[in-house]
């Protein structure tokens, strides 16, 4: 059962995430798989969603470790469900705390910590995570960014196609 676990951790992580507990939508791809947590059942993924590597949910506040063994806060828990909304896109080593909502139509930026809730259409980043542009201003500006290059050449051989545009932005 452990051998298989590592499989499918490794080579099919939204399997391993489903087995895990978490909530996946349709049409989700997952860059290696990234840390579930102690509950990974309150985490809930919509579908189209990227969660690229090396990414970590937090579902509780593990600090309140450090005052428990006072008799006042022997009981004190702390947990939250995460949600995450269709089509989004989560960057790599991005941590996500405890009560995060993340809407429709999101990106956050490689190696955000994101503390508060996302409204739908924006781009967030940083530690801690803050508003960066909207999701269409960013694919407007991509669009003029986008460089001339041949579609069949890149669908053909991609790394050769790839390597012939960033070299052609290196001589500018």
């Amino acid at each position: 059962m452990i051998i298989y676990d590592l499989y499918l951790k490794y080579f099919n992580p939204i399997k391993y995430a489903r087995k895990k507990g978490v909530k996946i939508g349709e049409k989700c791809r997952i860059v290696e798989s990234p840390k579930w947590g102690s509950e990974p059942w309150l985490i809930e993924i919509g579908n189209h969603v990227e969660i690229s590597f090396q990414c970590a949910f937090i579902t509780h506040d593990g600090a309140t470790w450090t005052f428990r063994d006072k008799d006042r806060y022997k009981n004190v828990i702390r947990f939250s469900r995460i949600r995450i909304g269709d089509n989004s896109f989560i960057g790599a080593r991005t941590i996500i705390m405890p009560g995060v909502t993340i809407g429709n139509d999101v990106i956050v930026g490689a190696g955000s910590l994101v503390t508060k809730s996302i409204p739908s259409g924006e781009i967030w980043g940083g530690v801690p995570a803050k508003y960066i542009t909207s999701v269409m201003e960013y694919a407007e500006k991509c669009l003029r960014e986008t460089p001339n290059y041949d579609i069949k050449k890149y669908k053909d051989n991609f790394r050769e196609e790839v390597l012939r545009i960033c070299d052609m932005n290196e001589e500018e």
